[in-house]
């Protein structure tokens, strides 16, 4: 808002506090360019007037002081003056004498020149005004030189604010970053290091500054190769030996500085340390546990003793051999136990020994090196023992592992250190073992098929799970449970099970075990239409076992096939070999008498 006194155009206050204030860069240059500029007595007067021509600061000793003051708006009321040609043309200007049209200004001059702001706009004028006696030769070259000084000093004053902000943004990821951030120059001195890299390097940061980076740690540098080759690299894993910390492993990204003409200006070095990669792979593919024992389903005598075992085994260290049945639950008991051990916060590694093909398993088991054996990546890969680390690793029909990965494995449990295939660093990993298996292992071991000395290891403490045919009260519940898992799944309503459908379920002999029962159970929710399980969602399997039990030679035939292949868990060769015929004719008749495994 503007008035007017006398012939003259003013600001009120408040309005020239809130200009000065948005223009607080500028006004605090001019005054201090041009403190040593009237240091002395210079007979003349500088003024700042934005582009509306409100004069904002007006310095000097110079009579002319008393013309242009503060919030006082210049245009022709007052006659042509060189400030008001500056503002409206937008280039330098010199007024003098008798030129500005106007008795009152008859005896001044002054000269005037435009300051641009970085966007090329009209920001400001700058004017120097004397009595006609006391004006300088050279006022208009030198104003325009203190316009630009201007100019040019704000403009420097902003790229620095700019470079300060940009650095401390650069700074704030970087420190919020949970990788190491190692920056150096074109001779491997560090520039910066953020706080996490110090730590991982267990540096001090400040002392860190301006050294070579061989001097800041007790080994050497890999880092120090991308400064011969001038290639960086992406997710490279290194295992350096430190005198002081033994083997550092580290998951690292080099990434090569150039200056504008292409050249080598150093290097950024993201790193960290390989436990929190696994610890983000382990989660990323879900190896984590989701059985506690709330979810092991069953009040049977046998049953809750397997828990009892189970949960003792919970609060030790030592290794669990869990033995039972196909589709007893064994893993389910090792995912409990490794929810409740001190184990817990690190990662659940399972591994079904029986589903690797025997020449890959030790480089399933224990990782490989670069170039270990053919069509291996490239760059390697860590086993399930390294995955594992902080955690524990399940090992799934354990009886499966070749003679030489058994030594092996044995060793690593017994020291605690992995050497990767075709590796010969030996990397330290705190593992707890659990191993499954659905063998007689002492027959596998009279056999010399599994290791005596591995066996002892594995089987500290042993958890034997019942199958299902000696928990029949257990079925009920399960069913119960069941029902209510695929109702939720599949967007059912079944509410029970009458007496047809879980009658002949209570006498069936599973050997398929819960896992079977699941799976009946599965396919029934999925074929009923109503709210009930009945007789006629069961499969002919459970419902042929209702009939009256067969006498005849073929029917006690079918009778003792059927329990040698449960007392041997469905091994053909061992069963043939009690039968005394070969392994065609064994399937011939379970061929014959419709009996599959399940």
């Amino acid at each position: 808002m503007k008035e007017k006194y006398g012939g003259e155009k003013r600001v009120l206050n408040e309005e020239l506090r809130e200009r000065k204030a948005r223009n607080f860069l500028y006004l605090i240059t001019v005054k201090n360019l041009l403190e040593e500029f009237f240091s002395t007595e210079n007979p003349f007067s500088v003024s700042l007037v934005d582009n509306d021509g409100v004069v904002l600061l007006t310095m000097g000793k110079g009579k002319t002081k008393k013309l242009f003051e503060e919030g006082l708006v210049i245009d022709l009321s007052i006659g042509n003056s060189a400030i008001y040609t500056a503002i409206k043309e937008k280039t330098p200007a010199e007024v003098k004498g008798k030129e500005h049209g106007s008795s009152f200004l008859s005896s001044w001059s002054c000269a005037a020149a435009p300051v641009f702001g970085k966007d090329g706009e009209l920001k400001f004028v700058l004017g120097l005004s004397a009595e006609n006696k006391d004006y300088p030769k050279y006022a208009l070259g030198i104003i325009s030189a203190l316009a630009k000084a201007v100019e040019n000093e704000v403009k420097l004053k902003d790229l620095l604010e700019e470079v300060e902000l940009s650095r401390k943004y650069a700074e704030v990821i970087s420190e919020g970053n949970k990788d190491g951030v190692l920056v150096l120059d074109a001779n491997a001195k560090v520039l910066y290091i953020n706080e996490t890299g110090a730590d991982i390097l267990r540096v001090e940061r400040k002392k860190a500054i301006g050294k070579h980076v061989s001097e800041i740690v007790d080994f050497t540098p890999v880092i120090l190769r991308v400064f011969k080759t001038h290639k960086g690299y992406v997710d490279k894993e290194f295992i350096i030996d430190s005198p002081s910390r033994g083997l550092l492993h580290f998951l690292k990204t080099a990434v090569v500085l150039r200056n504008k003409d292409g050249e080598f200006a150093g290097v950024v070095d993201f790193f960290r340390e390989i436990k929190r990669v696994r610890k983000f792979v382990t989660r990323y593919i879900g190896a984590e546990a989701r059985f506690t024992f709330n979810d092991i389903v069953g009040n049977s005598p046998k049953l809750r003793e397997a828990i009892r075992i189970a949960k003792i085994a919970a609060r030790s260290g030592s290794s669990v051999l869990i033995t039972g049945e196909t589709g007893t639950g064994k893993e389910m008991f090792a995912q409990a136990i490794h929810f409740e051990s001190n184990y817990s916060k690190g990662p659940f590694v399972a591994l079904n020994c029986g589903a690797v093909p025997r020449d890959l398993a030790e480089s399933e088991l224990f990782g490989y090196e670069p170039g270990a054996f053919t069509d291996a990546s490239k760059n390697g890969r860590p086993g399930k023992f390294e995955l594992a680390d902080g955690g524990t690793l399940f090992l799934d029909e354990i009886e499966e592992l070749p003679p030489a990965i058994q030594t092996k494995l044995l060793r690593v449990i017994e020291n605690k250190l992995v050497t990767r295939v075709g590796g010969t660093k030996s990397l330290k990993v705190d593992v707890r073992i659990i191993a499954a298996t659905n063998k007689d292992l002492n027959k596998l071991i009279e056999e010399n098929n599994f290791r005596r000395d591995l066996y002892y290891r594995l089987n500290v403490i042993e958890i034997k799970i019942p199958p299902l045919r000696e928990r029949r009260e257990d079925i009920p519940l399960l069913i119960e449970h069941f029902i209510r898992n695929f109702n939720a799944e599949f967007g059912k309503k079944i509410e029970k099970a009458d007496s047809s459908f879980l009658k002949p379920l209570t006498e069936y002999d599973f050997p398929g075990n819960v896992r079977e029962l699941q799976n009946i159970v599965e396919r029934a929710v999925n074929l009923a239409e109503g709210d009930t399980l009945t007789e006629e969602h069961l499969p002919e399997n459970v419902l042929r076992r209702k009939e009256r039990k067969d006498t005849s030679l073929e029917g006690m035939k079918k009778e003792l096939i059927e329990k040698l292949l449960r007392e041997t868990q469905f091994n053909i060769s061992l069963t043939a070999k009690k039968l005394g015929i070969s392994r065609p004719t064994l399937y011939k008749l379970m061929k014959q008498f419709h009996i599959a495994k399940y």
